[in-house]
């Protein structure tokens, strides 16, 4: 029954994460938290997977697609993802060790509903201010800021990517969400390879069959959302955003509530 509960919520979110540009993890990670089945760094591990295989089924969606992009823009910011990664997981394995797992949880869910928060203002302004970055090292540093926050907080990263590609590029939302799915791939790949390096995927057998039905369902959420982020408005896309993240604002501030007082 839990397979068939994580199954359907990381379908939805997938897909809704290939439209929007958000990856899927924004809303899996929040969501398997409320469930409460498994621990914090479990719900991590499956939100990761099932990011990195949505953002490869999307990516190749998206190159046989033939979706114009950048091919500068998401190799530095794909280098640096990959190093901002392998950091990020570095400092969640850290806050581990350290602390309490419900207090690592309600970290992670204060600072993704500060930035969903920062995100739905942003991007529902009217005047919004943007750059146009073009020095390669501040493009790799964007990156590697982008990967550290997607591997510690365990949610691919998305809301944070898109916003920060509209601000930092002066991208619209819909173009943004490609260069998002790069990052997410480069940051997840790097994740789970600094996982295999220090033989940490121990404690994760026992959850591979749902982790492997999570990919599956993720691989097809990816693909039918990115054949939908190819049809739908710039317009429709932010709305959907919207909607999306304040549901997800909601979720957070419950889920740091119950991780600060556990």
């Amino acid at each position: 029954m839990v397979t068939l509960i994580y199954s359907v919520i990381i379908f939805v979110a997938c897909t809704i994460g290939a439209i929007v540009g958000i990856g899927g993890g924004v809303i899996i990670k929040p969501a398997l938290d409320l469930i409460g089945q498994h621990s914090v760094d479990v719900v991590g591990f499956i939100s990761t997977c099932a990011v990195f295989a949505m953002s490869i089924s999307s990516t190749v969606k998206h190159i046989t697609s033939k979706t114009k992009f950048d091919k500068k823009i998401v190799i530095l910011v794909s280098f640096g993802s990959v190093f901002g990664g392998i950091i990020g997981n570095e400092i969640f394995d850290f806050a581990l060790e350290s602390f309490n797992t419900n207090i690592v949880k309600g970290v992670q869910a204060v600072i993704i509903t500060a930035f969903i928060i920062f995100v739905i203002i942003y991007v529902n302004s009217k005047n919004i201010k943007s750059f146009k970055i073009k020095n390669p090292v501040l493009i790799v540093l964007t990156g590697l800021l982008l990967g550290l926050m997607s591997a510690f907080l365990g949610i691919g990263g998305g809301p944070i990517n898109t916003t920060f590609l509209v601000l930092l590029f002066s991208f619209t939302l819909k173009e943004s969400a490609v260069y998002s799915v790069a990052i997410i791939f480069f940051s997840q790949l790097s994740q789970l390879v600094t996982i295999f390096i220090n033989n940490q995927f121990q404690p994760y057998i026992e959850y591979f069959p749902i982790v492997l039905v999570a990919m599956a369902v993720s691989v097809i959420g990816g693909i039918i959302g990115s054949k939908l982020n190819k049809k739908l408005s710039n317009r429709i896309i932010t709305h959907i955003f919207s909607v999306v993240l304040i549901l997800v604002a909601v979720i957070n501030v419950y889920n740091a509530v119950s991780g600060f007082t556990a």
